[in-house]
């Protein structure tokens, strides 16, 4: 059985591999970055089960898999001006190279192969 405990550091693993592939679009590196998302995206939907389906409380609050305009919250993860633009170039090139929004290719059930 899951206590909260092990909850908590489940979804702190979520929030450092999440704040992880923002890094990595911060710096431009872009390649695989999509893919890496869509893993990132299955284990934030375990998490939501995991709260629905049992007694597991957010002590510790996942973060939000979108990240499009929000520039406050990636402020708070220590971004700089530079970086955010990074960040939202990445989101102009998961649609040049996907051919489709960000948040659509992260609710597609279809793996996507690495752009680079």
């Amino acid at each position: 059985m899951l206590t909260q405990k092990d909850f908590n550091q489940f979804v702190r693993s979520y929030n450092e591999d999440y704040l992880y592939l923002l890094t990595r679009a911060s710096h431009g590196h872009y390649d695989c970055l999509m893919s890496s998302f869509r893993v990132l995206k299955d284990l934030y939907d375990v998490i939501l089960k995991l709260h629905e389906a049992t007694l597991l409380e957010f002590q510790v609050v996942p973060s939000p898999l979108s990240f499009r305009a929000n520039q406050e919250l990636l402020n708070s993860f220590g971004f700089d001006r530079r970086q955010i633009e990074n960040i939202f170039t990445f989101l102009d090139f998961v649609k040049q190279t996907h051919g489709k929004e960000f948040e659509e290719c992260m609710e597609e059930a279809l793996l996507l192969r690495c752009a680079k």
